[in-house]
Order: structure tokens, then C-alpha cells, then sequence
């Protein structure tokens, strides 16, 4: 196969199918955190004070400290977002983000379930792993790219 080189200077092989037939790949969460850089987190007063407690703030401390202050609807807060997305996003390496409030992180995190059609999903495939999906939502990658996506979903 013939190397090329993408516009982000990564050299790129014609892709070949993670998956046999038409079946879509069944994606896991690969804690990319793109969902955390994209989307900000509304969540009840509840919510908000059992993080709170867990993190050993007042109620009102925590929101001063956390939340978005623009949010105009008193019966819900909004996380804050910083230059790297969710406040509470961690980044370790940089293949894994990680949460840390992830015991008591809100109902709309929890919700949340990575799947390949969804575009942050597609987006932390491309951006950490050189994966690309269908339209049929299979993945396609170079063997390498493949082989260490592979390693690591193993390892989770």
C-alpha cells in the first residue's frame, strides 16, 4: 500500500475495516475526554451538592467555584469549562482523559454513552488513534493504528 501523509503531517495508509460485514463496530468509551471539551454539563441542585459533599465544599462554595456563572436558569448549574474543557477533566497522558468527580459525576455524564456515530466519538478516533468510521460505522485504520487500538481496548 502506498503511504501518504494527512494535512496534520501523519503518515496514512489507505484504511482497511476494523470489522467484518456490515455490523457497526460497538464502541466502548475510549476516555478520549472530547465529550468533555465539547459539551458542558447541566445538572440539578441534588446533583451539585452530592458533588459538593464528596469534595468536602459548601453547597454555594462549590458553585462559586465550578460552575459557569453566565447560566442563567437558577434551578439547574453548568459546569465550568476551562481552556481544556470540563474543570474536572484530567489528562494524564495523552491518549486517556479522566474525570475526577467520575463516582458522583452527574446524571448527564452517566447518560452519556460513546457509540460511532456520534460525532465527539469520531472525533477522539480520529484525533488520538488515526481512525476514521463509515458510514456504516465501521472503523478503518493502518494495521499499526489498528493493532495499538486494539492493545489498548484489551486493557480496559
Amino acid at each position: 500500500m502506498e503511504t501518504a501523509v494527512t494535512r496534520d503531517g501523519i503518515p496514512f495508509q489507505e484504511p482497511e475495516a476494523r470489522t467484518a460485514g456490515d455490523e457497526p463496530f460497538d464502541l466502548p468509551c475510549i476516555r478520549c475526554g472530547v465529550c468533555c471539551t465539547v459539551y458542558q454539563v447541566r445538572l440539578s441542585p441534588s446533583e451539585a451538592q452530592t458533588v459538593a459533599d464528596a469534595m468536602g465544599f459548601e453547597y454555594w462554595d462549590w458553585v462559586g467555584r465550578f460552575c459557569d456563572p453566565r447560566w442563567p436558569d437558577p434551578r439547574s448549574h453548568l459546569i465550568r469549562h476551562d481552556d481544556r474543557g470540563c474543570v474536572f477533566l484530567d489528562r494524564p497522558n495523552d491518549q486517556v482523559a479522566l474525570c475526577r468527580i467520575y463516582r458522583v459525576r452527574p446524571s448527564a455524564c452517566r447518560d452519556w454513552a460513546a457509540d460511532v456515530f456520534k460525532p465527539a466519538c469520531q472525533d477522539g478516533l480520529k484525533r488520538i488513534w488515526h481512525i476514521s468510521v463509515d458510514a456504516s460505522g465501521r472503523l478503518h485504520a493502518t494495521a499499526e493504528a489498528r493493532n495499538r487500538f486494539d492493545e489498548f481496548l484489551a486493557g480496559l
